[in-house]
């Protein structure tokens, strides 16, 4: 009987750990269940927001050229604007030294 005894004592006992070794194999493959998807999620995620920063610099890259273009057009008619003048404020010099040539000409023709 008391070989018995412990014969069940051993049955109920392997009986119990191999429910615990069942328990501990379902904990682990929900783990790694879990890490799984946890990385698929990091992955999308990550790819989402290299999309996302990729967009916005393009379009920052293109609001920027456009200001530029923006930009070298008011310089170049600013420029223009500037250059036109110069050549009119030369042109009323060099009439103005004229005139005051023929003036001091006449002028001292007249004393002559």
């Amino acid at each position: 009987m008391m070989k018995h005894l412990q014969t069940m004592v051993m049955v109920g006992l392997l009986i119990f750990i191999s429910t615990f070794a069942q328990a501990d194999e379902s904990s682990l493959d929900k783990a790694k269940n879990g890490a799984v998807e946890l990385w698929e999620k990091t992955k999308t995620t990550t790819s989402e927001i290299v999309s996302s920063a990729s967009d916005k610099a393009a379009e920052i890259g293109e609001n920027s050229s456009e200001i530029g273009g923006k930009i070298s057009q008011g310089a170049k008619e600013t420029g223009q604007t500037i250059w036109d003048n110069m050549k009119e404020l030369g042109a009323a010099t060099s009439d103005g030294a004229k005139k005051g040539v023929s003036k001091i000409r006449d002028f001292v023709g007249d004393e002559s």
